[in-house]
């Protein structure tokens, strides 16, 4: 286990967690800031997040809720994405804001060919707090319809507790460390 943790974090080990029990972090969630201590934290193995289904071709799906990612009260989850499936998605987290997407472009974030290209999938790797769940657009480039459009998802899920006021003050005027997870794009 290295001793920085951090977002996309890329090496060796396919995965770390970005926070170890004990650990206090800032949960970024739109314009929300929530300061809290990890309690514990479990690793989630892969399995399919949701299958959005038979897609015709060259058509993009309607967007979809990825319901089983979200989190109990207190928990955010930290995962990376891959499609078994030759389809390419687009990630919304949550599911009104998009990753990956530029002024002009919306840079379709996961495809069959991703793990290829980056083989510990650091780049798919998404934050959801509590239930503020992503969402998916699945993209079919293909000339034949497809029958399945799965995305599988592993990770780590975090339980955390409020900080007090003390050692929030501490995390702001720099004499406590902290972690921050940003659980959503950037809104204005």
């Amino acid at each position: 286990m290295p001793n920085e943790l951090y977002m996309n974090q890329s090496g060796p080990n396919s995965m770390n967690p970005i926070a170890l029990i004990g650990q206090n972090v800032l949960v970024h969630y739109l314009k929300e800031n929530h300061y809290r201590r990890v309690d514990f934290y479990e690793p989630i193995p892969p399995f399919q997040c949701i299958n959005v289904g038979a897609i015709a071709a060259a058509t993009t799906s309607a967007r979809a809720n990825i319901t089983n990612l979200d989190q109990f009260d207190d928990e955010f989850g930290q995962f990376r994405l891959f499609t078994i499936d030759n389809v390419q998605m687009r990630i919304y987290v949550p599911a009104g804001v998009a990753k990956g997407m530029m002024k002009n472009i919306h840079v379709p974030y996961v495809d069959l060919n991703l793990p290829n290209r980056n083989s510990n999938l650091n780049l798919s790797e998404i934050f959801v707090w509590e239930d503020n769940r992503p969402a998916v657009e699945v993209i079919n480039l293909n000339a034949l319809g497809i029958n399945t459009s799965r995305l599988i998802a592993f990770g780590f899920r975090f339980h955390t507790v409020a900080l007090d006021q003390s050692t929030i003050e501490a995390i702001k005027t720099g004499r406590a460390q902290v972690t921050h997870v940003w659980c959503s794009g950037y809104n204005q």
